[in-house]
């Protein structure tokens, strides 16, 4: 279930976050069909594509020091190892939250709100964090696509070029 990505560079986009055509910011073209088939040069990656990658690190800092995005690669490994931890059992699927984890692990932020449907200030509080979380959850769903991109290039250096085909 899901949209996918694949070709020299796989993964599937994040759900309700990422567009299809995200590859398009660091410079992949669309080459047309029932999926999006995108041709990226590496000339046109070492150039747009390591640019993106620099601006949208820019966009996920969290004061001088930190960023979303190295925070959040962390996190992952922290849930890896959770689940790995807590296989076969009831826990497996209860790691902490990215923002509960921010704000636990690292003292960032105030974690992410209850919801409710009975109070409405809690509500409020809910939906006002998530319109500020979409906007970073959009440039962690691009940044991962765009560091296999560069991964892709750094492991095959005789190639010149990177195809891929996203679902539509």
């Amino acid at each position: 279930m899901g949209r996918y990505y694949d070709g020299d560079i796989e993964g599937k986009f994040w759900f309700a976050v990422q567009n299809s055509d995200d590859g398009e910011h660091f410079g992949a073209e669309e080459q047309g069909s029932n999926y999006i088939e995108y041709y990226l040069s590496r000339e046109t990656f070492m150039d747009v594509g390591i640019k993106t990658i620099q601006d949208i690190k820019k966009q996920l800092m969290i004061g001088k020091k930190q960023n979303h995005w190295d925070l959040w690669r962390e996190w992952s490994n922290f849930v890896d190892q959770y689940q790995k931890d807590n296989t076969g059992n009831d826990n497996y699927f209860r790691y902490p939250q990215y923002e509960e984890w921010l704000m636990t692990e690292k003292q960032i932020g105030t974690g992410k709100p209850e919801n409710s449907r009975d109070d409405e200030t809690m509500k409020k509080k809910y939906l006002d964090h998530e319109r500020a979380m979409q906007p970073i959850w959009e440039l962690l769903a691009r940044m991962s696509m765009g560091e296999k991109m560069k991964k892709f290039f750094q492991d095959n250096p005789d190639r010149d070029d990177l195809n891929f085909q996203a679902e539509c």
